[in-house]
């Protein structure tokens, strides 16, 4: 069990989706284009995760299309999508914001009514210095997934004393068929297990 909400992004393996299913995350995302026979398989696999299908570049007809052949629990959205043309679709939405290039402040306030949580990302390790204080004022007032690198000694702080509502990740790479290492995974899953 883990001490807050989990997303694991970008899976696109079996080996990746089981780790993190037995780790107790909550919501594991596969990119909806991938073929439907891959997918499936994968979740035979699996039991008790969400199944989120990330739809990033896609156009509204298209992750309509793939959400009625697919059958996610959930569909992440990035934030040039309108979300109007998509209000009919009837799942949890996650939509990933970048706090380094979107409007937030504005893009929070539209987006709300049509989303479950707001997945929080950057262009890279720097985006979260100096954004604390921000981020804290938003996710009080938002569904706030921090998807950004937090250093993993400040990372029991933010799950424990600020109102994000849970920790966004991101898979890796198979080495080859069924071999991985999850070293980059596991450190900081292991720091949120409730002891």
């Amino acid at each position: 069990m883990l001490k807050t909400k989990v997303k694991v992004s970008s899976i696109e393996n079996l080996s990746d989706a089981r780790y993190c299913a037995g780790m107790g995350v909550e919501w594991l995302g596969f990119p909806l284009a991938m073929p439907l026979e891959k997918l499936v398989e994968i979740r035979n696999w699996l039991a008790g995760v969400q199944i989120v299908g990330e739809c990033a570049g896609l156009k509204p007809e298209e992750i309509k299309a793939l959400v009625a052949s697919h059958q996610p629990d959930a569909i992440e959205i990035d934030s040039k999508v309108n979300l109007v043309l998509i209000q009919d679709i009837d799942l949890p939405k996650i939509l990933r914001v970048n706090i380094d290039t979107d409007n937030l402040p504005a893009l929070f306030a539209s987006a709300a009514p049509y989303v479950s949580y707001f997945l929080l990302v950057g262009e890279g390790p720097e985006s979260l210095q100096g954004m604390e204080s921000s981020i804290e004022i938003w996710a009080a007032q938002y569904p706030i997934i921090l998807g950004l690198d937090v250093p993993e000694e400040d990372l029991s702080e933010w799950v424990e004393q600020t109102s994000i509502q849970g920790i966004g990740l991101t898979a890796g790479k198979e080495d080859r068929p069924g071999f991985r290492d999850f070293s980059d995974l596991m450190s900081i899953l292991e720091k949120l297990e409730i002891d």
